[in-house]
């Protein structure tokens, strides 16, 4: 594969995990159940986030909070840069959202909240870096599924002390009742409310159950997140027009849930939020000179999904995976780039990319990009008629682990040999704890099949859970799949083997 000067790299490894110097703390909270985050790093600001567990199980009668919130350059909280107040209530869920600004660049920096007369864990967190970096390492993380199995990859991500940021691609908690896709039930991980999902009080349930996993409230506490969601966090297969998982006779409108759904999202994450009555979760991140990161939400702006073979209405050119406000700002962000001379471009978004199905012939499914041609065609122009090299798109979405160049069309005009007529390549993350795409025991066959099919695919492994670092460098750009035990235990140490759940 031939991309400008530089060259893409992947490999498979259980890479060295190195201890960090900030340990776990009081572990029995009563009023920071749900530990610290910090998320949406800047050069010079960071989002914290932390949730006040009021005293009464009715949230909606309990009353205000203040919170005192600190910021410092050492795990004592002795050298303090910035501190604050601020007040919380049953109208957000009694969490806290803080843009913490005035930092300084490429640094590492301590927080904790005080509430009540009790503080919270210290969290650790980091600023973008500055013009001049010569490198980066993100972690990728996708598709965690709360009854499915243990985070263990959370967890792995949590012990490296070698990462700049967490990059999670979406599917950050299901909606569905215990049972459905996944039972919990032998691992005492029930998710609850104990059926799908749809106001906005079940969504903000869903969130706190999720919160209280060790293993991610313990990779919260150590990085900064960059958060976008996937179809999951509001309903499967879902659309700016409604959801496969959503019946409006007896789940209410579609618009209701998505408002409940994206009003929970935003309590919940340490998201830097927009302005605006609209859902606006796409943005950007500039690593220095080093890399520019363009998040997308591929999901809730998209038009509806068409049948995978009606080929009339999947080529149809006014049909958008982006909404055109949206398509026109990553135009936009892609050509600022590569006018900037940043080395790398990086688009963070949710599903599949890569063209996995031969042109004029219907495809195995319409919600990936293979469902939006059009769109995709679009991007892959400006690409090559603007000449915007050095670009990698990341994903997530099908739970499994792949390498792929991205050509026009990889049957024709595209030599797998060397990778020309590439114009991006492609790396998937792995889920993190939702059933493997090939959990049937034949994966490598299945792999290999694939591969054989679609010459674009350079890796593929179906089998596993795990995460993804990308690592980064000025001349180089390489990607490495970590892979993580049976998530039905909840020691991970041995090889990996997938338990099909029950039912």
């Amino acid at each position: 594969m031939v991309l400008s000067r530089r060259d893409f790299l992947w490999q498979t490894g259980a890479g060295l995990l190195l201890p960090l110097s900030v340990h776990a703390q009081g572990t029995g909270s009563t009023r920071f159940r749900h530990g610290v985050a910090s998320g949406d790093p800047l050069a010079d600001r960071v989002i914290l986030w932390t949730r006040v567990t009021p005293p009464t199980v009715l949230v909606a009668a309990a009353p205000p909070v203040d919170v005192r919130w600190t910021i410092a350059t050492d795990p004592a909280l002795a050298r303090v840069v910035a501190s604050g107040n601020v007040r919380t209530s049953a109208d957000r869920d009694f969490t806290v959202k803080v843009d913490a600004a005035g930092l300084e660049p490429g640094a590492t920096y301590y927080y904790a909240f005080t509430a009540a007369g009790e503080r919270s864990v210290v969290g650790r967190t980091r600023t973008l870096p500055p013009a001049g970096a010569t490198r980066v390492r993100l972690a990728l993380a996708a598709c965690s599924n709360y009854p499915a199995g243990f985070f263990h990859a959370y967890g792995r991500i949590a012990a490296r002390d070698d990462l700049d940021a967490v990059v999670h691609l979406g599917d950050y908690i299901y909606e569905y009742e215990n049972g459905y896709f996944g039972d919990g039930t032998e691992l005492g991980r029930i998710p609850q409310p104990n059926q799908e999902i749809v106001s906005l009080a079940d969504y903000r349930l869903r969130y706190s159950v999720y919160r209280t996993d060790p293993d991610l409230q313990e990779a919260h506490r150590q990085h900064p997140f960059i958060v976008v969601w996937d179809d999951h966090e509001l309903a499967d297969n879902a659309s700016r027009e409604g959801a496969v998982n959503h019946q409006p006779d007896t789940e209410g409108t579609w618009a209701a849930r998505k408002a409940a759904a994206y009003r929970a999202y935003l309590e919940w994450l340490p998201i830097r939020e927009q302005a605006g009555p609209d859902i606006r979760l796409y943005r950007s991140f500039r690593f220095g000179t080093l890399a520019d990161l363009v998040m997308l939400d591929t999901r809730a702006l998209r038009d509806l999904q068409v049948s995978p073979n009606d080929l009339a209405a999947l080529e149809r050119s006014s049909r958008s995976m982006l909404g055109s406000a949206q398509e026109r700002w990553l135009h936009e962000q892609l050509r600022a780039s590569a006018r900037a001379e940043t080395a790398w471009r990086l688009l963070g978004q949710q599903v599949i990319f890569s063209r996995l199905s031969p042109p004029g012939r219907a495809v195995g499914t319409s919600d990936p990009w293979d469902g939006y041609p059009a769109t995709r065609d679009r991007i892959l122009d400006l690409l090559e008629t603007e000449r915007i090299r050095d670009v990698a798109i990341l994903s997530g979405d099908i739970h499994s682990a792949w390498g792929n160049d991205i050509p026009r069309n990889p049957w024709s005009g595209y030599a797998p040999r060397n990778g020309a007529g590439s114009l991006a390549v492609e790396f998937v993350t792995p889920a993190v704890s939702s059933s493997p795409l090939f959990w049937d025991g034949r994966a490598e066959e299945r792999a290999a099949a694939l591969m054989q099919n679609v010459p674009s695919v350079r890796y593929m492994d179906g089998g596993s859970n795990g995460y993804t670092v990308v690592d980064i460098t000025p001349d180089r750009l390489q990607a490495d799949w970590y892979f993580v035990g049976n998530v039905w235990a909840r020691a991970a140490i041995r090889p990996y083997a997938w338990k099909k759940p029950a039912g």
